[in-house]
């Protein structure tokens, strides 16, 4: 008795095909793309923002420590350097240059507020690295011309920069004859820029 031949499929297995539906995507809804519009929106605002008022870091962190008329205290960290003490008085001088008053930016008040040719027309601004020597107090003292507190003050002055109608000056240490006179010839006052103003 002869097999019955197998009779093949007339398609093969492999090639069978299903129909499945075909899942298309759905619109965002317009409340989710305003909600993700804003979020990133906020998030670029965020980070443009702490690129922005991240601090300086050119420059030593410093405070204005007191203000009398034209007489402005900074203080800086007892480590800060001589570059950085001479990277904060070119500071000093580019904020002049960029904005009348630009001193302002650098939380100085105003030291001439009635001069017609600007709040900022003198000033002198004495870098310290003693937070105590750079008080109100001991700058009063120093102005009055009280001699334990001008020693004290001139010794801790490690930068000055000063700004008048004629000049702008900026001098890593303390420019004084007398200061001059006692200290070595490494730590004496050094004149980083000079400027004659008013003239072209």
């Amino acid at each position: 008795m002869e097999a019955e031949p197998d009779i093949a499929p007339s398609h093969p297995r492999h090639a069978e095909t299903r129909l499945f539906p075909v899942a298309q995507k759905k619109p965002l809804d317009p409340l989710v793309k305003t909600a993700l519009s804003i979020s990133l929106g906020l998030i670029l605002i965020t980070i443009i923002g702490m690129i922005l008022t991240a601090p300086d870091r050119s420059i030593p962190p410093y405070s204005v420590m007191a203000q009398m008329g034209e007489t402005v205290t900074v203080s800086v960290p007892p480590n800060t350097t001589d570059v950085q003490i001479e990277a904060l008085l070119f500071r000093f001088r580019a904020a002049l240059e960029s904005d009348r008053d630009g001193f302002g930016h650098l939380k100085i008040k105003p030291t001439t507020p009635n001069d017609p040719g600007g709040h900022y027309q003198r000033v002198t601004i004495y870098v310290l690295d003693n937070p105590g020597l750079a008080e109100e107090s001991v700058l009063r003292d120093y102005l009055a011309g009280d001699p334990a507190a001008r020693g004290a003050f001139k010794r801790s002055v490690r930068g000055s920069y000063r700004l008048t109608p004629g000049i702008e000056i900026g001098v890593l240490g303390y420019a004084d004859e007398d200061v001059k006179a006692s200290l070595g010839e490494a730590n004496r006052p050094r004149i980083l820029f000079q400027k004659q103003r008013g003239t072209n």
